[in-house]
């Protein structure tokens, strides 16, 4: 026959502190991230993508460029826009980013047609088409007037 081991009352306490201190632990690790995205000019970024980088889901920022989203700490989060650097900075409680433009993808010189892309200047100039000679005829392209 086993001898039956009696725990002592400071002993059950001790073992249900440590318990209490490893769940609470576990459960901080999670912050609440709250932003703010601005531009080059100090004006707010309406719309930019916040994710944590290798996580799925994410947010957007609102009309005042502010965001919220639930983090573990010394998470990356990823900040991005069109037109517009990536940023990626580490998970804190406030963060206040600034985006930079991309040179690299202007969209100044882009305009945008019915089935695809041209560029700006192939668009930007002035037909004029002459009057017909015989109003029954039309022009076939703007060459041939």
């Amino acid at each position: 026959m086993m001898k039956q081991v009696k725990f002592k009352l400071p002993l059950r306490i001790f073992t249900l502190l440590c318990g209490m201190i490893l769940t609470a632990s576990a459960f901080a690790q999670q912050i609440t991230v709250n932003g703010h995205v601005k531009d080059a000019t100090g004006e707010a970024v309406i719309g930019a993508t916040i994710r944590v980088v290798g996580a799925s889901g994410g947010t957007i920022t609102d009309f005042d460029g502010n965001f919220t989203l639930n983090a573990n700490r010394g998470d990356k989060i990823s900040i991005s826009y069109i037109g517009y650097e990536e940023a990626i900075v580490d998970a804190a409680p406030n963060l206040n980013v600034l985006l930079k433009e991309d040179v690299a993808q202007s969209l100044n010189e882009v305009v945008v047609i019915g089935y695809g892309v041209a560029k700006k200047k192939t668009y930007s100039s002035i037909c004029r088409l002459k009057p017909l000679s015989k109003p029954d005829k039309y022009c076939r392209s703007a060459q041939s007037s």
